[in-house]
């Protein structure tokens, strides 16, 4: 006699099978990879248009290089922005996008810098993607990869050289995996000019030259350690294709400095406890954590693939310390185990030489959809430069700038930290004292700074603070209320950003 509650049971067993069989083929359907690519494509910038804000003080000084270089006709040798740099070596690394980025606001106003973000965060996960796709071939794992990639550096979005470094890198990998799984080496030699380009742009492309060093000199250590891969190395002529992309980075205008200012960035410490975006990452985000799954699913995946290959090790390790040492280079690690996921997952029969991203007419139309949602949101949300201006001016000390403008205040300033990028734009006539290139200012000004923001003991004999005879700082900084009580200088004006005093 059969048993009611076992015939239940099958019943709906059946019925569980067949709606997971069902969502299995609308999943492999061209009509769902549209709507997810879709969606992984706009979700970044529609989420930017939506709650908009200018959150990177460096766009100042990026702006204001890059008018001077426009001026001027040439890149600037020494500091002219600063009152510590003034007559002081200042190689602008970033040359190249700051040109750019003074086009933008000349033909765009602040609206530029909201355009140049709403692309950057299409085409991260564009990047991210093409590059899942192209390495792994499994559309699901690659979108999913790209999509917690994209979310997992939301802190770290904003219009800056960073921005192009990600999309280089992404780039970069896809190259060199595509090369070491397929065996052609042919777009290897299409490296130098991205590098050359690169380094005109941002000084992280030196962690670009590491991965392909490691890439290139993979046989080398296969050898030493007497490890035979499943699938051969690229060959030792890659070096040539290494040497040729950091001759490349040599041939920019500033040449062989670009390295002293690596070496410079490379000794500074002071920098990873005083400036918020160098902290390590403190898992108080939702976005850290999906960074954190991120990396484990991508150990995960070697483990699984067994694929204990040296190169994609030290590639992960790598990533790893650079990636957990900092929030501003999470994307390096992000990044890496995308790519590695993908390589780990992908099927045997997959050929590279195959892959197809998307189909030409598919990608038109997918491009036209994503274009069509971001010019709604644009204009639901109305993204015009007085609405920009507005959140500057709750983010940044542009009440106070007016402030000194309209009395027709004078310097010696001395300003914190954060501000001093917005300050170099907004009172152009005025050095500032410090601002974010802690190239110009060096490891110790930057703790000295933060000291001072705390109102650490000793404040009051800080040379700098005596000299001055116009202070703009954070209101809510310990300093302002130690200020107040300092019979040197008189408060003449506060907000919610900044407090201004001038010398008595």
């Amino acid at each position: 006699m059969t048993n009611p509650l076992d015939s239940s049971l099958e019943t709906g067993s059946t019925a569980n099978s067949r709606s997971i069989s069902r969502l299995a083929r609308l999943a492999h359907t061209e009509s769902a990879r549209f709507i997810a690519l879709g969606i992984l494509f706009s979700f970044a910038a529609f989420a930017f248009i939506r709650s908009f804000s200018m959150t990177d003080p460096d766009f100042g000084w990026h702006l204001k290089a890059g008018q001077w270089i426009l001026t001027n006709h040439a890149l600037p040798q020494t500091d002219p922005f600063s009152a510590y740099g003034a007559g002081k070596p200042w190689y602008d690394y970033s040359w190249l996008f700051d040109i750019f980025f003074a086009g933008l606001y000349k033909y765009f106003g602040l609206q530029g810098f909201a355009l140049l973000e709403m692309a950057a965060r299409v085409a991260i996960p564009a990047f991210l993607y093409r590059t899942a796709q192209r390495i792994g071939g499994n559309f699901w794992i690659s979108a999913i990869a790209a999509g917690a990639a994209t979310y997992s550096m939301w802190s770290i979005y904003a219009p800056r050289p960073g921005m192009f470094t990600i999309v280089f890198f992404a780039l970069e990998l896809e190259i060199l995996f595509g090369a070491l799984l397929s065996g052609t080496t042919r777009r290897l030699w299409f490296l130098p000019l991205l590098f050359w380009v690169w380094a005109g742009i941002h000084i992280e492309f030196v962690h670009g030259l590491i991965v392909l060093a490691l890439f290139a000199g993979e046989s080398v250590l296969n050898h030493l350690i007497r490890y035979k891969p499943l699938r051969a190395a690229l060959p030792r002529k890659t070096l040539w294709v290494f040497a040729a992309c950091a001759l490349a980075t040599l041939l920019t205008p500033y040449g062989w400095h670009l390295y002293a200012t690596v070496i410079q960035y490379a000794g500074q410490t002071n920098i990873y406890e005083a400036i918020v975006e160098m902290l390590a990452v403190n898992f108080r985000q939702p976005f850290h954590y999906v960074f954190l799954f991120l990396a484990l699913a991508a150990a995960m995946a070697l483990g699984w693939s067994r694929q204990l290959r040296p190169l994609y090790l030290l590639l992960f390790a790598f990533a790893a310390v650079i990636g957990f040492r900092s929030i501003k280079d999470v994307w390096l690690l992000s990044t890496v185990s995308v790519a590695l996921i993908a390589v780990s997952l992908r099927a045997p029969e997959f050929k590279i030489e195959a892959a197809k991203v998307l189909k030409p007419r598919h990608g038109l139309a997918l491009a036209l959809c994503v274009l069509a949602v971001l010019a709604v949101a644009w204009r639901r949300y109305d993204a015009n430069n007085t609405w920009i201006e507005m959140g500057l001016a709750g983010r940044f000390p542009e009440a106070a700038a007016q402030y000194v403008e309209k009395h027709h205040l004078q310097g010696p300033l001395y300003n914190d930290f954060s501000a001093g990028g917005f300050l170099i734009w907004r009172l152009p006539s005025i050095p500032v004292s410090i601002d974010g290139r802690t190239n110009v200012h060096g490891d110790e000004r930057v703790k000295v700074y933060s000291d001072m923001l705390r109102g650490f003991p000793g404040w009051e004999k800080n040379p700098e603070l005596s000299s001055a005879k116009l202070i703009i700082w954070p209101t809510k900084s310990p300093l302002v209320g130690l200020l107040r009580c300092d019979a040197r200088f008189q408060e003449v004006f506060s907000d919610p950003q900044a407090t201004v005093f001038v010398h008595r």
